[in-house]
């Protein structure tokens, strides 16, 4: 009896163990699509945090990060009846990889720390090489800045010694105390040469005086040097020509057989022509403005021949021995000459010439 007993007792255990039990059937019947495991996380929806930037994975300390606790049985027999069961996260969790993730994906995930540091790299290699590059500017910028100044400097003072001290460079070292370069009041006696006069469209309202070329024609200069390096001009009242005072002069090849004076400046022309007011020229006055006048007073030259420098003069207005050549030069310009007739009226048939108006004087041609 015992014996027929103990089958009926196992077979009842049997199917007790194998009759599910009410939490089992509620999870069977809410996941009957699907193999389950009681002991994993329970399939439902998780409510994952919005996905930030990789690199805040790394700026996250490894204490602010909860592990995960899984569910008590006790917590899911509660939880049963519910269709849905939130976790809550403290810390950062990356979005689960699913079945259908791609390798690059799986890769993306991986190496995320390691394109982290080469970006990190790149940037720090990129930032000097514009640091580089700018320093490299600045550098040229400097040197080209300063061989500017170089060459401004330099050219500068080249013209400075040009300018203001051409004697010096004429004259030498300034060893020798006396440079014997005449100082004084002297007679330059010349002729009339050369007489052009194709800067006006009718030649007579340009002409030189004395109108004649046979006599002879003398300026009166005074010749100063107010220091080592200057010289400089003054006309006397009996001086023929224009009048001027203290102008600068230049030293031209000092101690050779060419050596001169020379000076020039601009002034104004005023003809009175030899027809004025006659029935083939209404014009009884022209001007001509900014005319140059040049002079040229060698020191070692007469002619061919070669004589010493002149000294000082003992008699006031003393013959320079040496040649002398002034010219009066003016270019054809639009609107001049500028001629009236003996009402002051413009004589508009007066015009602009095609070539140069020039009156010369030179010694040679007295001697």
């Amino acid at each position: 009896m015992a014996m027929a007993r103990e089958p009926s007792r196992r077979s009842s255990m049997a199917s007790h163990l194998k009759m599910p039990t009410p939490i089992q059937r509620s999870i069977v019947a809410e996941y009957s699509d699907a193999v389950y495991n009681p002991g994993a996380i329970p399939k439902i929806p998780l409510r994952v945090p919005q996905r930030q930037s990789r690199r805040s994975l790394y700026n996250v300390p490894p204490s602010q990060l909860s592990p995960y606790v899984p569910p008590s049985p006790a917590s899911s027999s509660s939880s049963s009846s519910s269709s849905t069961i939130t976790i809550t996260s403290t810390g950062h969790l990356s979005p689960p990889l699913t079945a259908d993730s791609t390798v690059e994906e799986l890769k993306e995930e991986r190496d995320t720390p390691h394109e982290a540091e080469e970006l990190d790299e790149k940037n720090w290699f990129a930032q000097r090489r514009r640091s580089r590059r700018f320093l490299a500017i600045v550098g040229v910028v400097t040197l080209v800045t300063m061989a500017a100044l170089a060459v401004g400097l330099s050219l500068g003072l080249r013209n400075k010694v040009s300018t203001q001290g051409s004697q010096v460079q004429d004259e030498g070292d300034g060893d020798d105390p006396d440079p014997r370069l005449p100082v004084g009041t002297f007679a330059f006696q010349t002729s009339l040469g050369d007489v052009d006069a194709d800067c006006t469209s009718k030649s007579t309202t340009w002409s030189c005086n004395p109108t004649t070329q046979d006599g002879p024609v003398v300026f009166r200069w005074t010749l100063s040097r107010p220091n080592s390096h200057n010289y400089t001009v003054t006309a006397t009242e009996s001086s023929f020509g224009p009048s001027f005072a203290n102008l600068s002069m230049r030293v031209r090849d000092y101690r050779k057989p060419t050596e001169r004076l020379e000076f020039s400046f601009l002034m104004n022309k005023t003809v009175t022509p030899s027809d004025a007011s006659s029935a083939t020229n209404r014009a009884a006055r022209c001007v001509y403005k900014n005319v140059r006048f040049e002079a040229a007073l060698y020191t070692r030259r007469r002619g061919n021949a070669t004589v010493d420098p002149p000294a000082h003069p003992v008699n006031p207005h003393a013959a320079w021995p040496g040649d002398v050549e002034i010219v009066q030069l003016f270019s054809s310009t639009t609107g001049e000459p500028a001629c009236r007739d003996a009402l002051r009226h413009p004589v508009p048939e007066v015009t602009a010439g095609t070539g140069d108006c020039r009156c010369r004087y030179s010694s040679v041609d007295s001697w």
